[in-house]
């Protein structure tokens, strides 16, 4: 990354996190290097081996475009992990990860009809968070989803561009913007944010509505759709 280009970085992040957490009011804001002077003591470090992600004033964007709406009344009805349901797809998925630059083309169900633990955990961490590298077990249902999809619009890979997000992440991106949903399903890593090159964002909303699995959100100027599998509603 070239030097003087403006950085979204970790330790902004943390400390946006942590001032939100105390009820202080300190935006997401875009920082340059220079802008943030911490010591090494001044936040903790992720736990050994997690991916410190930088994100860029791009990426941080379309985070905080997602206006995911969950109710009260259904955030109650989803204590458990929902139930896997295979709504036609072939069992192979084809993923790539926007930000990672990460593909993946894997069978994650066999004929049989079991997943296979194996694929479930490369799909895990491709969804892993940006900003800690902590990765979140994805629901079945939302592999199925996502497969259905992709063979409605001819086997087209999806872009993934949020999965998982880290309560870290959503607090501070909330802290900027009180439309990012403080109970988001990407905290539970029920939910993707996508796009299919090729396609139109309207084209992709109405296969995502027309399969009733769950919430979609449409996004066209940003040029993506939310899907998760909560309570079936929209925006």
């Amino acid at each position: 990354m070239k030097p003087g280009k403006t950085l979204l970085t970790l330790a902004a992040l943390i400390l946006s996190a942590q001032l939100y957490a105390r009820g202080e009011n300190f935006g997401l804001n875009v920082l340059t290097a220079s802008d943030i002077k911490l010591s090494a003591s001044s936040f903790a470090m992720p736990a050994p081996g997690a991916e410190i992600s930088v994100m860029d004033e791009a990426e941080t964007a379309t985070y905080l475009a997602d206006r995911e709406t969950v109710t009260d009344t259904g955030e109650k009805s989803l204590q458990g992990e929902p139930a896997a349901k295979n709504p036609g797809g072939d069992g192979i998925v084809k993923l790539y990860h926007q930000w990672t630059r990460e593909s993946l083309e894997i069978r994650y169900r066999d004929e049989r009809g079991n997943y296979i633990p194996e694929a479930m955990q490369k799909i895990k961490h491709l969804f892993r968070d940006r900003l800690t590298g902590r990765e979140m077990s994805i629901p079945a249902k939302l592999v199925e989803l996502l497969d259905i999809i992709q063979e409605r619009h001819g086997g087209r890979t999806i872009t993934i561009i949020c999965g998982y997000r880290s309560p870290e992440l959503n607090a501070a991106l909330a802290a900027n913007s009180g439309a990012v949903a403080r109970n988001s399903l990407h905290m539970k890593g029920w939910a993707a944010d996508i796009k299919i090159d090729g396609v139109r964002t309207s084209a992709l909303r109405d296969t995502a509505k027309s399969l009733k699995a769950g919430g979609v959100g449409y996004y066209p100027s940003d040029g993506f759709v939310h899907v998760d599998v909560g309570a079936v509603r929209y925006w």
